[in-house]
């Protein structure tokens, strides 16, 4: 909002009446310079309260800068033109960015304890799922199969029933070399039905599976790099493998951990500019992290998901920037940080609006949170009209 005061236009004396001679006093004020007329400007509240420079060191901490007092109507006799904002209640919010990484989650190592040779390893950034070859060890393939369960024994006539031998049974019927309802017991028929299995792989047909020939993992990996070399020995740790979807990881301090609660939602900049909507997905307990300078910090782990995952879908390992937001103040009056005056006796002040003048009122401030600042004491009132620039 904009609105136009000026100050008192001097009376003029009568045509032809002499000017009447000069009344002794200090010599007059030098003129104004070439760089043009007008009257001179009033001069600058000065800081006078110890107080106030702590409130006023604060504010220039946080990267805000107040206004020197303006002068009052009556004493400018040029057009001003007033920029004003409206005082109102709200909740004051403090906005906090923390970097973050997007990426490919659950980083994890993935290999076999068979014996052998790495013959065969796949490329970087292939995905694999149920059934297919996750490497080779001696020329022959060590199979992904899906489960939550760990292979931890050999898959043979006679073993004992579990949990282990329903996943089995599960995923040969998923790629169908399995005909029946899958079942904990190992029976003729999951015998056979390893068998056509192995067929299929170009494995001995024994009816049975040796411990590592198989590698259970919850879903699909995508494969990072390899770990390991074709060449080098087997080993469990031989690729280092993601899961298929992204996310992002950030760590905060603890004590922003009344926002940073699981399901909230915070706005994300990727490197190319473009804002995203994500949710935080989990919390993780406090731990320590290095800090940068050699020393350790107290972080919470945070794991964030894109509400819209074609956003990420190019990008990997990268860089950006969470927006996190909370309340500091609830239903608090507030002001633009622009509004606030260093007041003549020590505080500050705020001009306010009135008829096509402004006044000063005298206020007393509390707590800042990024262009407002809440107004805890003095006369002023929700829609009030405060200058906040000429």
């Amino acid at each position: 909002m904009s609105v136009e005061t000026r100050g008192q236009d001097a009376a003029a004396a009568p045509a032809g009446t002499p000017p009447a001679p000069s009344p002794p006093g200090p010599p007059a004020e030098p003129p104004p310079g070439p760089s043009g007329g007008g009257p001179r400007p009033r001069r600058r509240w000065p800081w006078v309260a110890t107080g106030v420079a702590v409130v006023a060191a604060v504010a220039v901490g946080l990267g805000l800068f107040l206004r020197p007092p303006a002068a009052s109507a009556g004493d400018d006799a040029t057009a001003v033109e007033h920029e004003t904002a409206e005082v109102h209640r709200g909740d004051l919010t403090q906005e906090i960015r923390q970097k973050g990484t997007l990426r490919f989650a659950d980083p994890r190592s993935l290999g076999t304890v068979l014996e052998g040779t790495i013959t065969g390893l796949p490329a970087a950034g292939t995905v694999i799922g149920r059934g297919a070859e996750l490497l080779r060890v001696d020329d022959l393939p060590v199979v992904l199969l899906l489960g939550d369960l760990p292979m931890w024994r050999p898959f043979e006539s006679g073993m004992a029933d579990g949990r282990d031998v329903l996943q089995l049974e599960t995923n040969l019927a998923e790629l169908g070399f399995f005909d029946r309802t899958p079942d904990e017991e190992f029976t003729w028929r999951t015998r056979d039905a390893i068998r056509r299995w192995q067929k299929s792989l170009g494995l001995e047909r024994t009816g049975s599976i040796e411990l590592g020939r198989i590698v259970f993992e919850p879903s699909d990996v995508r494969v990072g790099s390899a770990a390991a070399a074709i060449g080098d020995p087997a080993s469990p740790e031989a690729l280092d493998v993601t899961g298929t979807a992204k996310e992002i990881v950030a760590s905060v301090d603890p004590n922003l951990a009344a926002v940073a609660v699981p399901g909230a939602a915070t706005s994300v900049s990727l490197p190319d500019g473009t804002r995203a909507e994500a949710t935080i997905e989990s919390v993780g307990s406090p731990r320590e992290e290095e800090d940068g300078s050699g020393g350790k910090d107290l972080k919470i782990p945070l794991v964030l998901r894109l509400d819209d995952p074609s956003q990420g879908e190019a990008l990997d390992n990268v860089g950006v920037t969470l927006q996190l937001s909370r309340v500091i103040r609830e239903d608090a009056l507030l002001v633009p940080v622009l509004a606030l005056l260093a007041a003549p006796e020590g505080g500050f002040a705020v001009q306010v609006l009135d008829g096509g003048a402004v006044r000063d009122v005298p206020i007393e401030i509390g707590a800042f949170a990024g262009s407002m600042v809440e107004v805890t004491g003095g006369e002023l009132a929700e829609g009030d009209e405060v200058v906040v620039g000429r």
